[in-house]
């Protein structure tokens, strides 16, 4: 059960970061407000050739394998909560480097949910 704690911590601090990279290459790109075809193309190309949306990307890549090796060593219901981790990790990352606010009932949700993962994990699970 250690190995798979490590490895989703780590798999759930890289989509944190991730999302952190993707929300700002988003912002540097800017919200998506016309829809007509050549609009979405040229929006979506300037998307994809964004740095920050890219590294963002590759982030998640890595978190998605980790999470599959967790999954092949115990059962989805242990593996997948665990993904939850991404919130905590992410908030603060948001408030530290995109000056973002996050109100107290947020604080309180996000709290809730990783009690969540906290009752999960130390019912054990590992499979394999």
């Amino acid at each position: 059960m250690v190995k798979v704690l490590i490895v989703m911590t780590i798999a759930a601090a890289a989509a944190a970061v991730g999302q952190i990279f993707v929300r700002q290459g988003m912002q540097e790109v800017g919200a998506l407000e016309q829809y007509a075809p050549a609009a979405l193309v040229a929006y979506f190309g300037r998307t994809l050739m964004n740095p920050y949306v890219v590294l963002g990307t590759g982030l998640n890549a890595i978190f998605y394998v980790l999470f599959l090796a967790a999954l092949s060593w115990t059962d989805i219901t242990v593996v997948l909560p665990m993904t939850a981790l991404e919130f905590g990790m992410a908030a603060i990352l948001a408030v530290v480097l995109l000056n973002e606010v996050v109100p107290t009932l947020r604080w309180a949700g996000i709290l809730l949910v990783i009690l969540g993962v906290i009752l999960i994990t130390a019912g054990g699970g590992e499979t394999a």
